[in-house]
């Protein structure tokens, strides 16, 4: 009787040990710091107004646009404090928000459902899918990003040459 407890034991340490492996290999992507000084980053800085859903009031901030390559980072920031970062690289996306605790990762292709992943470059420059419009309101280079379905929208002004 104690052999099968022991072997029974041995085997729930066996299957712990696998299963733990298995998890480590589905871990989210890591994301070094980014360093928009490093050579290759283009970098664009913005006046935005975002709306999150139809019926919220819209906030009003600054739109950063980073992209090196395939990794981009876009941040929406009030008063200089970071409400909204978006980051892309070569294994994967995140996304975090001061509105909620915590972030989300995952694995390429980042959900073209959230804004933020649309912003490939000021103004976006991937085809937009539906239900998402872009419009260029001029040659100003402002532009508008904006969801129908949800009411959700991201309109930057204008920047001065």
């Amino acid at each position: 009787m104690t052999r099968r407890r022991i072997g029974r034991a041995g085997a729930a340490v066996l299957l712990l040990g696998v299963l733990s492996m298995g998890a480590g290999c589905s871990t989210a992507p890591t994301f070094p710091p980014v360093d928009l000084s490093e050579a290759g980053w283009k970098v664009r800085e913005l006046p935005a107004v975002w709306r999150p859903r139809r019926g919220a009031p819209e906030l009003t901030g600054e739109l950063l646009v980073a992209v090196n390559g395939v990794s981009r980072l876009v941040q929406f920031s009030k008063q200089g404090m970071p409400v909204l970062t978006a980051q892309v690289s070569t294994n994967g996306w995140r996304v975090s928000s001061a509105l909620q605790a915590g972030s989300h990762t995952g694995r390429l292709p980042a959900p073209r459902q959230v804004l933020w992943f649309l912003i490939d470059g000021s103004p976006p420059k991937t085809g937009i899918q539906t239900p998402w419009r872009l419009e260029n309101p001029g040659p100003g280079g402002g532009w508008t990003l904006s969801n129908p379905r949800t009411g959700e929208s991201l309109e930057t002004a204008p920047v001065p040459p």
